[in-house]
C-alpha cells in the first residue's frame, strides 16, 4: 500500500480490504473489472479486465468482498457494480457468504451509446447490488417529478382517486434508472479514464444509502468520481487503485477537498 495523498491509496484491493479496522465505514462502493477479456485504455490510463473466465474474477472478487465485509459498520452498505459477464455469478456467491436479506436491490442502470453488435442485441445496462448490514440500515428515498399528466390531474389513477400525493416532493425512483447518461466521448466529465463513471449516478447512490459526515470507501476507484461525489456530498472518502494512473488523477480531482479525506494510514 502507497499513499499518494490523503484518503488516496495506491494498492490491491484484497490487501486494502484485510487492512481496514472492523466497522469503520458507512458505505462501500466496488465497481471492479467486469471480465470482459479486454485491455481498457484511455487517453489519462489503462487497467486489464482480462481475467481467465468469470469464474476467476468471482473467486477472486468473492474473497475481496468477504475481507471487506467486517470494515463495514452496523447499519452500512455495499453497493456492487457489474454487467452481464459476472454479475449473476456475484450475486449466488455473495448471496450464500451472507444472510437472506441482505442484498436488498438489483438496480438497472440503463443508458446508451458506444458499439453496437452486428449479432445481438446492444448491451446498454449495468447492475448494481446493493448489500446492507444489520437491520437498521441507512436509506433515503430519491425523488423524481410527476409525469406532466400526474401533475395536471394530482393523482395517480381513476383507482387512486383518494390516494394523496406529494407533488412538490416527487414520486419515489424506481429501480430502473434511465435517466443518467453515460461519460462519452464529448461529455463535460470525461477525464480520458477507461470506464468513467458519470458524478450523477454515485450521487444518487450516495446520497440515497449515507449521511453527512458518513466515510465512504472505494477500493476501485478508478479516475476517483465517487470520491468526487462523496466529498461534494458532505462525506469524507477513501480510495484504493492498483493503477499508480488512476491514483494521480483521482489525487488531482480531490485537491480542492482535502478537508474531506479519511487520511488513514494501514498498521
Amino acid at each position: 500500500m502507497n499513499r499518494v495523498a490523503p484518503g488516496i491509496w495506491q494498492g490491491d484491493a484484497q490487501a486494502a480490504a484485510s487492512l481496514l479496522p472492523p466497522g469503520t465505514i458507512d458505505l462501500i462502493y466496488l465497481d471492479p473489472p467486469f471480465g470482459t477479456g479486454r485491455l481498457r485504455q484511455g487517453p489519462a490510463g489503462a487497467y486489464g479486465d482480462q481475467w481467465r473466465g468469470a469464474l476467476s474474477q468471482v473467486g477472486w472478487l468473492t474473497e475481496c468482498c468477504r475481507r471487506l465485509w467486517p470494515a463495514l459498520r452496523q447499519g452500512g452498505t455495499l453497493w456492487l457494480h457489474l454487467d452481464a459477464h459476472s454479475v449473476h455469478h456475484m450475486r449466488l456467491a455473495l448471496d450464500q457468504l451472507w444472510a437472506d436479506g441482505t442484498c436488498r436491490n438489483e438496480v438497472v442502470w440503463c443508458y446508451n451509446g458506444g458499439g453496437v453488435p452486428k449479432r445481438d442485441f446492444p448491451r446498454k445496462h449495468d447492475l448494481l447490488l446493493r448489500y446492507v448490514k444489520g437491520e437498521n440500515w441507512t436509506f433515503h428515498m430519491p425523488r423524481r417529478p410527476y409525469k406532466a399528466n400526474t401533475q395536471a390531474i394530482g393523482r395517480h389513477s381513476t383507482r387512486a382517486r383518494q390516494v394523496t400525493i406529494d407533488l412538490e416532493r416527487g414520486t419515489p425512483e424506481t429501480d430502473w434508472w434511465t435517466d443518467i447518461p453515460t461519460v462519452t466521448g464529448w461529455s463535460g466529465e470525461r477525464l480520458g479514464y477507461p470506464t468513467q463513471k458519470p458524478l450523477a449516478l454515485l450521487s444518487r447512490l450516495i446520497a440515497a444509502t449515507s449521511n453527512r459526515g458518513d466515510l465512504v470507501a472505494d477500493l476501485f476507484m478508478g479516475s476517483g468520481t465517487t470520491l468526487v461525489a462523496a466529498a461534494s456530498l458532505g462525506r469524507r472518502y477513501f480510495g484504493v487503485d492498483s493503477s499508480p494512473a488512476a491514483c494521480d488523477l483521482a489525487a488531482a480531482r480531490l485537491a480542492l477537498w482535502q478537508g474531506a479525506a479519511w487520511d488513514w494510514s494501514p498498521p
